[in-house]
């Protein structure tokens, strides 16, 4: 969790500088943010209150992301965003990335019997082949 999807920073590296390398300024920049995402001293989080609590909510007049959507458009806003809030949702005070099992047909985080599902179905094929 917390990891930028490459994908939109692709996307946009390609509207912006073409087809000739863009795959080298997408993955400098993903690279960039990545880093930015891991600075612990940038915190473009807003408290506010929602029905007696108190909820921490990404500040969209936050420099840094203003000028991200400016020059790479919202898809890849969109994506910082995401894997900041997955960050400060798992991980807030070392700002690492956290190893998630994920259900990709689904689109969501595994549930433990799915998890259990698949760590005996791959124990059951590798003692095949040992055997």
């Amino acid at each position: 969790m917390g990891e930028l999807d490459e994908k939109p920073f692709q996307n946009a590296c390609k509207r912006k500088y073409g087809n000739i390398d863009y795959q080298t300024k997408a993955a400098e920049l993903v690279s960039s943010w990545q880093d930015e995402l891991k600075n612990p001293s940038w915190h473009p989080f807003l408290v506010v209150q929602v029905n007696g609590e108190h909820k921490e909510v990404l500040d969209d007049d936050d420099a840094k992301l203003k000028l991200l959507r400016f020059e790479y458009g919202d898809d890849v806003c969109n994506a910082v965003k995401t894997a900041l809030m997955e960050i400060n949702i798992y991980n807030p005070s070392e700002r690492d990335l956290v190893p998630e099992f994920w259900n990709f047909r689904k689109g969501r985080k595994a549930t433990i019997k799915e998890v259990l599902y698949l760590l005996g179905h791959m124990e059951m094929t590798t003692k095949r082949r040992r055997g």
